[in-house]
This record gives structure tokens, sequence and C-alpha cells, in this order.
């Protein structure tokens, strides 16, 4: 897991509900590219879903369980 894809996932772990491409990249002071990048990438792993109403993100259950790990572990 890239740094980029980690703070994605940590700032989906910590919000209240979804949240766009352009929030989760303010959030993880991360440029568009690399948050468009590492949602996609992400997402084919199964660990965020993109949701249908206004190009929204959450994260998986089994993402809470990658941060988890991954915080753990490295923390």
């Amino acid at each position: 897991m890239t740094t980029a894809e980690f703070a994605v996932l940590s700032v989906l772990s910590l919000a209240d509900g979804r949240l766009s491409a352009v929030e989760i990249q303010r959030a993880a002071s991360l440029t568009g590219w690399s948050t468009r990048n590492a949602l996609v990438q992400l997402m084919a792993r199964g660990l965020v879903v993109r949701e249908s109403d206004h190009g929204r993100w959450r994260i998986s259950d089994r993402g809470r369980l990658a941060v988890a790990a991954k915080r753990r572990r490295f923390g």
C-alpha cells in the first residue's frame, strides 16, 4: 500500500459518511492526481466503494480492517 493510499483510507476511516474526491484530497494533503489514483487502486482491491450519488466515496469494512492493521504495524 502506498503512502497516498494509506492517507486516503485514513481520511475515509475518520469521516462520518461519504466524501468527495476533493474533500479527501484536501484532508489528506494530496494532489488531485494522487488522490484519484489512490481511490482507483483502493476500489480495485475492495477497500473503498464509490457511491452513485455525486461521486462520493466511503471506506468498506475490508478497508477499515486494512487501516487498523496498518496503524498497529506502523503507528
